[in-house]
């Protein structure tokens, strides 16, 4: 009876075994972080506009896996479950297109029930991009006479400005046009402008910084500011190319020696 109550009463009766080991089936994840920088100073998510990080999680030797993605700004993601085995990753970084990657972590252990840090992954992306743009105007040319229906722009001045609204010393390439031949153009912020610049011309300004910009452009007639135009817009980084549509000046017919609309 005595040997009853003792076995009743021991510790081990009716409880799970803790020593019982892990279902070696059980999923387990990875764990991911990463770092953003460019020629040895780092760079955040917010300064090179960058939004996600994706990942492909590809079992070792096969062609396909699943995809993962994070905010950027968190700096650091976990996977979903994985089964237990070894994985690829191929881990990007994108910001309005990809701005660096993929890059490669190779061979990881996933372990039954088990998180496995990884990383950080460090990318390498550019701050800055490419300026892509036309000026234009309601008229039969930006360039051609006011006796003609033109809009007889004479000169024409860009200020890029950045989002504190600070005019940027720019230099910009303008291409060839059917009727004004290429040229460069080095808007210094002291007033420099540039000849007339026709509605057919590309005008790209290269290692312009990431993040928001206004850019002020007026067509002149003699001295006289009549065509105008502030347009805002947010530059890509990573090398990438923005891409603004064309910027059409508006005819301002108060300013003296304006035409009138």
């Amino acid at each position: 009876m005595l040997s009853s109550l003792i076995a009743a009463c021991s510790d081990d009766v009716g409880l799970p075994d803790a020593r019982t080991p892990i279902d070696a089936a059980a999923p387990g994840q990875i764990s991911l972080t990463w770092t953003l920088s460019h020629a040895g100073a780092p760079q955040t998510c917010a300064s090179v506009g960058a939004t996600s990080i994706s990942a492909d999680v590809v079992p070792v030797g096969a062609a396909f896996g699943e995809a993962a993605l994070w905010s950027c700004a968190s700096g650091s993601g976990t996977t979903g479950m994985l089964a237990p085995g070894r994985y690829d990753l191929r881990v990007s970084v994108t910001g309005g297109g990809t701005l660096d990657g993929p890059e490669f972590v190779r061979d990881i252990e996933v372990k039954p029930g088990q998180l496995t840090p990884v990383g950080p992954v460090a990318f390498d992306v550019e701050p800055t991009g490419t300026l892509a743009f036309r000026i234009t105007t309601p008229t039969t040319g930006n360039c051609t006479d006011l006796a003609q229906q033109g809009a007889g722009i004479t000169a024409t001045t860009i200020e890029l400005r950045d989002s504190a609204g600070a005019c940027v010393p720019t230099t910009f390439a303008i291409a060839a046009g059917a009727t004004q031949p290429a040229g460069t153009y080095a808007s210094d912020c002291a007033g420099a402008s540039y000849a007339c610049i026709a509605g057919d011309q590309d005008i790209t300004a290269m290692m312009v910084a990431a993040g928001q910009h206004s850019m002020v452009m007026t067509g002149r007639i003699g001295t006289a500011p009549c065509w105008t135009r502030t347009a805002a817009f947010a530059q890509r980084a990573g090398g990438l190319t923005s891409t603004l549509n064309p910027q059409t000046l508006a005819l301002a017919p108060m300013v003296p020696g304006c035409p009138m609309p």
